[in-house]
């Protein structure tokens, strides 16, 4: 397990927490004073003792930072260490436009001045962390552009949740529900209908190529008779703000015409390909059978 010491300034210890509880969850070993030094104890001898003990030193590079006795006494321990052991242990870090050391400026630094993510991505990079580790259900679409990184998975559990909200919500209004399949992928409608100029729908889709949530008010039961530019609403990038859209809707049909009374119908199922069938199938054979050996049985 690689450790780190995080050498900062006071001025940026709500970041540095952050980014040490984030390295943490990598399972990287952290040296944050704050939960190292205890009261009474010598801060001169603890950071030594932390420097000395960890692999690496993380430089938070900022204006404070670098105006710091502390920061460059630290800085300072380390380069010697990093001569005598002959190996790069100090990994820049940088959190805000400042004048760059010079002996780091030929260094690859992780850069979090303009995305957090991207920067965890790089720090997590020098410690031989792949991308795939860092992607959670909150910042998956950070990694769409990342051939590498798995982030599919996070998207498909994100719309499950979704269409999982909105048909709940659906059946407590007694509206109607109707998800797309492989025409327009990605998408639900909502609909209630009462009578000839008594009804509503709203269908919504995750954009394929913004990753947004964009809506539409178009009078469909089935959002596969939709063009893609027939979404023209911004929703937004969440379950929740989808959520709240689509509530609204819903309340503003209830007070002007009250609830459906018609006995509503729900089509959920997930829109799948030849390849997802045939997958699907084998697994439902394989669970079905008590032979559990790899050898192939005659049929």
């Amino acid at each position: 397990m690689p450790s780190v010491f995080l050498s900062h300034t006071s001025f940026d210890k709500p970041f540095v927490e952050k980014l040490a509880n984030d390295l943490i969850r990598l399972g990287i070993k952290v040296w944050f004073d704050k939960w190292e030094i205890k009261t009474g104890e010598s801060l001169t001898w603890k950071i030594e003792e932390g420097i000395r003990a960890n692999e690496y030193l993380g430089i938070v590079l900022s204006p404070q930072a670098l105006a710091s006795e502390w920061v460059r006494s630290e800085l300072g321990a380390a380069w010697v260490k990093q001569m005598n052991l002959k190996k790069v242990i100090i990994l820049p870090i940088l959190y805000q436009d400042c004048d760059v050391p010079l002996f780091l400026q030929d260094r690859k630094y992780a850069d979090f001045r303009n995305d957090y993510s991207y920067g965890l991505g790089e720090l997590a990079s020098g410690f031989g962390i792949k991308n795939t580790a860092l992607i959670s259900p909150g910042n998956w679409r950070k990694f769409t552009k990342d051939k590498f990184a798995d982030w599919k998975k996070y998207k498909e559990e994100e719309f499950s949740l979704l269409v999982t909200n909105l048909v709940n919500l659906a059946i407590d209004y007694n509206w109607s529900s109707w998800v797309g399949r492989t025409k327009m992928p990605y998408s639900i409608c909502l609909r209630a209908f009462i009578e000839q100029h008594k009804e509503q729908s709203i269908s919504v889709r995750l954009d394929g190529k913004t990753n947004a949530y964009m809506a539409t008010l178009g009078s469909e039961w089935n959002p596969n008779r939709f063009k893609a530019n027939d979404f023209n609403i911004y929703v937004g990038n969440t379950v929740n703000e989808v959520e709240e859209f689509v509530w609204r809707v819903i309340e503003d049909f209830k007070m002007n015409y009250g609830i459906p009374l018609n006995a509503r119908y729900h089509h959920t199922e997930k829109f799948s390909k030849k390849s997802e069938i045939y997958k699907t199938a084998l697994e439902f054979t394989q669970k079905m059978n008590w032979y559990r050996g790899l050898k192939k049985l005659p049929n």
